[in-house]
């Protein structure tokens, strides 16, 4: 290039468009929130697995609208010393996103079970399958991934 100004504009368009492609990488960096609660899964002399799993399925249903919610799943300890473990694993976007999910669950359980009786009884239930748990917060490190 003849021009210094020509050569001056060219490397300024390809500092930008570096500084632009390094702030997109960090954005795309950046790792989900998960949470990791471990219950100890327990069978009580009244209870089946049929209304284990139907009482999950109707807590699942009035809470899969929570948008702050990206995902969950469920699993159940199949092979080990131990079987009582039933891990449910909660993404969340953000951490601010984790205290929002829980007032909106909330409000979601108060609209499926609107008297308060009956919804105290819902947890009753099915809290009886499940005796403690712990909770473990995980950051996701997306550059790890593969």
């Amino acid at each position: 290039m003849k021009n210094p100004m020509q050569y001056l504009a060219l490397m300024l368009i390809i500092c930008f468009l570096l500084a632009n492609n390094t702030t997109f990488a960090q954005e795309e960096e950046e790792g989900h929130i998960y949470v990791v609660t471990t219950h100890r899964a327990v069978m009580p002399d009244d209870g089946t697995e049929a209304e284990r799993d139907s009482l999950l399925m109707e807590m699942r249903d009035a809470q899969k609208s929570n948008e702050k919610i990206l995902s969950q799943i469920n699993l159940h300890h199949a092979y080990g010393d131990d079987s009582h473990d039933w891990v449910v694993i909660t993404e969340y976007k953000s951490w601010a996103d984790i205290p929002e999910a829980g007032k909106i669950n909330q409000e979601l359980n108060k609209k499926k079970w609107p008297d308060e009786k009956k919804r105290q009884e819902f947890f009753r239930r099915l809290g009886k399958y499940f005796d403690g748990h712990s909770d473990e917060i995980y950051m996701e490190m997306p550059m790890f991934g593969k």
